[in-house]
């Protein structure tokens, strides 16, 4: 029945259902009793529907979480805490059955689902939550992840150094950064699957600028992490492995090339005389190691075992600084070039700076030397050299995994190979000294 005319449309009796051309509104005042706890002077909410019968139980849904949102502002004068809040009714939601869902997207779903929500006995302010979106939504911002982040993966940054946690941290902000400038600052459960491919679609001009596609993959891959772990910690139903599936970009990067090995012994060692001596011990440490930058540079005293029948280094973990995998821990017997380097610099290399400028610095030098065969080629090289000269000598894949600090393929059993077995590969590469003790 028709009650009275209302701006224009059709207010029907007792519901708060306001018909607007051929669809529902709901509308409704502002009590007295809390117009100085909720400033709006009425409410306006689309019903999304023609159908009265339909726009009735829509409107319940509404008035019942309003009802108690505003019950909830006279009690707690500020309102309750929201995250809390929304936890809860995620989590009841589910013990009904439900997945947890805001007003707005209750009044949007199938009529039965809605019919299926009100049949529960709601009997709580809780359940009203819960089952009728009384919670809200999640107001988590993609600008807000970062920081939440980081407070969820303290487990992966466990052990390692200053530098090693920053080189871990700013990749994968400066993804979610890129990210945002891409699709714009929304909340977290807007993200869609056409924001993943706008953002797959950005690195794919990128790409075509000569980026590599293993740095857009790891992008996207750094993105999806934030996300999901965010949305997992905070109860929001969203679960992104799906949204970026299928975005990775074929691998069409070219792995960094290795010295020939009689270049390293016949030009680039020789020729290492205007380096000064830690710099020039670093290279050769590398030559005959295939160790890592970082690796070289991390060796404490205790760790260079000279007087032993071996001798030899340990690559290690300790408190403050952590390595790359787990399996990067070895011992590695010196020969060569890095006996040599170890023998001058028995304490270790000390380096004020980080792995990644002494690179840089390293590899300017060697280009103005000329000792670079191509771009491409830069001090990391000699670590894939190191790896193809054990392959050419047919050197068994455990032997070269177990040196190179590499994941092995299945179980790990056993302790690894002796020193004495690796020494043994490692004499028959190991670089001629002859001449270099002079410098």
């Amino acid at each position: 029945m028709v009650h009275k005319m209302v701006h224009g449309g059709v207010f029907l009796k007792n519901n708060y259902i306001h018909k607007r051309g051929n669809r529902f509104i709901y509308r409704r005042r502002i009590p007295s009793e809390v117009a100085h706890l909720d400033p709006r002077k009425e409410i306006k909410i689309s019903l999304k529907t023609s159908d009265y019968n339909e726009a009735v139980i829509r409107t319940r849904a509404y008035n019942q979480q309003i009802e108690n949102f505003w019950a909830s502002l006279v009690h707690n004068k500020r309102g309750s805490d929201f995250g809390t809040r929304y936890k809860a009714a995620v989590k009841l939601a589910q013990a009904h059955g439900f997945s947890y869902k805001s007003i707005d997207q209750v009044a949007e779903s199938h009529i039965s689902e809605i019919v299926d929500r009100l049949s529960v006995e709601i009997n709580s302010k809780q359940k009203v939550e819960a089952l009728l979106g009384g919670a809200g939504e999640s107001d988590i911002m993609l600008s807000n992840c970062i920081d939440l982040y980081w407070n969820l993966i303290n487990d992966r940054l466990q052990n390692k150094s200053d530098h090693q946690i920053r080189k871990w941290k700013n990749p994968r902000k400066a993804a979610l950064i890129k990210f945002i400038e891409t699709v714009g600052d929304k909340r977290l459960q807007e993200v869609t699957r056409r924001d993943i491919l706008a953002f797959r679609e950005s690195w794919n001009v990128q790409l075509g600028k000569g980026y590599s596609s293993v740095s857009a993959n790891k992008q996207l891959r750094f993105v999806r992490d934030i996300l999901q772990l965010v949305a997992i910690n905070n109860e929001i139903d969203i679960d992104f492995e799906p949204l970026f599936a299928k975005t990775n970009f074929r691998n069409n990067s070219r792995s960094r090339p290795p010295f020939e090995a009689s270049f390293v012994q016949n030009t680039l060692l020789p020729k290492l005389e205007s380096f000064n001596a830690r710099d020039r011990a670093v290279i050769m440490a590398m030559a005959d190691t295939g160790g890592r930058l970082s690796e070289i540079f991390g060796l404490l005293p205790e760790d260079i075992k000279l007087d032993e029948e071996t001798p030899y280094i340990w690559i290690r973990p300790r408190e403050g600084y952590d390595l790359k995998t787990r399996t990067s821990e070895r011992k590695i017997p010196l020969v060569g070039t890095a006996l040599l380097a170890f023998k001058q610099f028995p304490n270790g290399f000390k380096h004020n700076g980080n792995p990644d400028s002494f690179s840089g610095n390293v590899n300017k030098h060697l280009t103005k030397l000329k000792l670079r065969p191509t771009p491409h080629h830069s001090i990391y090289s000699l670590r894939h050299t190191f790896k193809d000269r054990l392959r050419d000598m047919e050197a068994p894949e455990e032997i070269i995994d177990d040196l190179m600090g590499h994941k092995k393929s299945g179980p790990k059993y056993g302790r690894g190979h002796k020193l004495e077995t690796k020494l043994k590969w490692l004499q028959k590469i190991a670089y001629s000294t002859k001449g270099l003790s002079n410098y």
